[in-house]
């Protein structure tokens, strides 16, 4: 990670909450629903609970330290109400047995998921070529890709039969570019980027695209135990500068979109620093077209990506 490589937005970004994603302005959007987020023990996971929360939603948190979501339970009655229902759940989200039951005990407690957040997450920035054991590289996929999927696939029958539902990944910039020690989390990142736009190219097919929508982001650059349980001090000095953003943005945009104000955006990755009522101002079909806002794969002039 070079700083140095970074490209600079002409226009401003945001680095904390702004205009349509006040928490004041988002107060009781999602009245009333159910809404699962995974990794939310802690950092960025704990946020959106808590900005969840003010939207009014009942809510199911998952992860395996227990210990730690009680106290993001906790964060979030303290701030909205000690009337919030809020349950905790410890879910592996690798095992394709535990998800699913897991899910099932949500939906017993609380009553059918509306809105889910995968924002569980791993890395470990070692090179596979010469430090990293095969399983370490792996595990990273599992927990990113694959318990993002499980999570999916178990709120999909639910969302089709009420032909209703929101789902949002926390993907990375680390999804659109290259790197030295990130094999496991760049390719996993941006294995979550294709899945949200092929799994709303589904919804669109279905005639669902405006009832289901599903969103990947990248929560900006957010100082935690990711970076600094995988840097030396060394390396945090040169990193720390470009970690700038609040988890509060992130968090903030999630509720803004789990409550529908975002659906020209559905199925594209998203930058949580730029203006969300600017790049969806533009319209879903503008996007498209202009491929942006997605994965695209780009050939010498005179190339295209036939069939």
């Amino acid at each position: 990670m070079d700083p140095s490589q970074y490209l600079s937005s002409t226009v401003p970004l945001h680095h904390e909450p702004y205009g349509p994603i006040r928490s004041e302005i988002l107060r009781g959007a999602n009245s009333g629903k159910v809404a699962v987020v995974t990794g939310a023990a802690r950092g960025i996971g704990r946020a959106i609970a808590v900005s969840l929360a003010n939207t009014g939603v009942k809510l199911a948190l998952i992860d395996l330290n227990i210990e730690a979501l009680e106290s993001t339970k906790a964060a979030a009655q303290k701030a909205h109400g000690e009337d919030l229902q809020i349950e905790v759940f410890n879910c592996d989200i690798t095992d394709p047995l535990t998800v699913p039951s897991t899910f099932k005990l949500i939906e017993t407690t609380l009553g059918p998921v509306d809105i889910l957040v995968n924002n569980a997450g791993i890395t470990r920035f070692k090179l596979l070529a010469g430090e990293e054991v095969f399983e370490d590289f792996w595990r990273t996929v599992e927990v990113n890709f694959k318990g993002t999927m499980l999570c999916i696939h178990s709120v999909l029958p639910g969302f089709v039969k009420r032909k209703s539902g929101c789902i949002i990944s926390m993907a990375s910039r680390a999804a659109t570019v290259d790197g030295p020690k990130s094999l496991g989390y760049n390719a996993s990142k941006a294995a979550i980027v294709r899945a949200t736009s092929s799994l709303q190219e589904d919804f669109e097919s279905m005639g669902l695209g405006e009832q289901l929508h599903t969103y990947c982001l990248h929560p900006g650059g957010v100082w935690g135990d990711i970076i600094t349980s995988n840097t030396t001090p060394q390396e945090q000095e040169q990193l720390r500068p470009i970690f700038k953003d609040v988890p509060e943005l992130a968090a903030n945009t999630v509720a803004y979109l789990s409550a529908g104000r975002g659906k020209e955006l559905r199925g594209m990755y998203f930058d949580c620093r730029q203006d969300v009522e600017r790049v969806s101002a533009f319209g879903r079909e503008t996007l498209q077209r202009a491929g942006l806002y997605n994965l695209t794969m780009r050939f010498l002039p005179g190339y295209e990506n036939e069939p």
